[in-house]
């Protein structure tokens, strides 16, 4: 019995042996396969080479990137005027280019803009006009006729009782003598200056006091140009006035004869500088390209040959444009030696 039991174990042995083999072969035969398969994948820190493709840019003045005029509200928050939006739409259908208007509240902001690059086409008095092209923000390009002149001065007035030499020919218009000797009779006398900001009513008249060595006292300030006027006629305010001069003649203005019939000839022109003072521009952003500038110069000239481009372009800026030329900023040395003759910082004389 104890063999017969042996004998029968033997066989049942060999089958655990041989299947232990078994499961061990397979199991390294499974670790190997895992282990290559890790192997072949790749790495997530490898780089991808995904290409992109760089956008090209759309050319100014094309659709998706205008070319922008900018123009000062009469009021603060006033709606676009028609003409506005007209003369952008005329401007563009001349020269093929995108055109587009906007708006704003003050100088500041439009210059804010325009150092950006968001505005192209900006209007601009002489001083405002300095500023921004000593900030290298605009060029001067094309330069208004308002009321028949594109310059006008300044001119000094006295009362005719002030017992002043008047060295002005009311009818040749032209001075007998130069500055210094017109004017050396004011020295130390009390002016009447229209406000500190007004290039023909105190900067240009102060600076031509200074560089020819006359001295002043404080001035009044007047505020208008007639109330000067008024104030050298009542006597006792002033000893003489500053006042624009060229493009009109505060003395004859309704605003003083309405009540000081005979002022023209109570209040005498002393001395009248030459017409140095450059009236509303179009100015250019530096970087618009000259074949670009050269088609707008060409558009607004063609535009304002027109009866209606005059009255468009008058309406939409609110000041009278009777012609355009061309200029460079040189026109404007005689007023940048006057602030500077003054020591003003040009950013103070924003608007005029």
């Amino acid at each position: 019995m104890r063999l017969s039991s042996i004998a029968t174990r033997k066989p049942l042995r060999h089958t655990l042996g041989f299947t232990l083999i078994v499961v061990i072969a397979v199991s390294i035969l499974l670790l190997t396969a895992c282990q290559t398969a890790a192997t072949n994948e790749p790495s997530s820190a490898e780089p991808t080479n995904t290409w992109v493709p760089t956008p090209t840019p759309i050319p100014l003045g094309q659709p998706g990137n205008p070319i922008v005029i900018a123009f000062i509200n009469d009021y603060p928050g006033a709606p676009v005027k028609p003409e506005m939006s007209e003369l952008a739409k005329a401007i563009s259908a001349q020269t093929g280019l995108v055109i587009e208007e906007k708006t704003f509240d003050t100088y500041e902001a439009l210059l804010t803009s325009m150092q950006a690059g968001n505005v192209h086409i900006a209007w601009f008095h002489p001083a405002t006009y300095i500023y921004a092209h000593n900030k290298g923000m605009a060029d001067a390009g094309l330069l208004s006729n308002h009321f028949g002149l594109y310059f006008y001065g300044s001119q000094f007035l006295s009362n005719i009782e002030s017992g002043y030499s008047v060295y002005f020919d009311p009818v040749s218009n032209q001075n007998a003598a130069d500055a210094a000797t017109a004017l050396i009779q004011l020295d130390n006398k009390r002016p009447c200056w229209i406000d500190l900001k007004s290039i023909s009513g105190y900067i240009l008249p102060a600076s031509i006091l200074k560089q020819n060595g006359i001295t002043y006292q404080d001035g009044v300030v007047t505020q208008t140009h007639t109330a000067s006027v008024r104030a050298l006629y009542i006597k006792g305010i002033c000893d003489y006035a500053a006042t624009f001069a060229l493009s009109g003649d505060p003395r004859t203005s309704p605003g003083v004869l309405s009540d000081l019939t005979d002022a023209r000839e109570r209040i005498l022109i002393l001395w009248q500088s030459d017409a140095v003072i450059p009236n509303l521009n179009i100015s250019f952003h530096p970087d618009l390209s000259p074949e670009i500038r050269s088609a707008l110069n060409t558009a607004f000239l063609d535009l304002v040959n027109t009866e209606i481009g005059k009255s468009v372009m008058s309406a939409a800026l609110n000041y009278d444009i009777q012609d355009l030329r061309v200029i460079d900023d040189s026109i404007y040395e005689p007023i940048r030696a006057a602030i500077q003759a003054l020591d003003i910082n040009p950013r103070d004389l924003l608007g005029r």
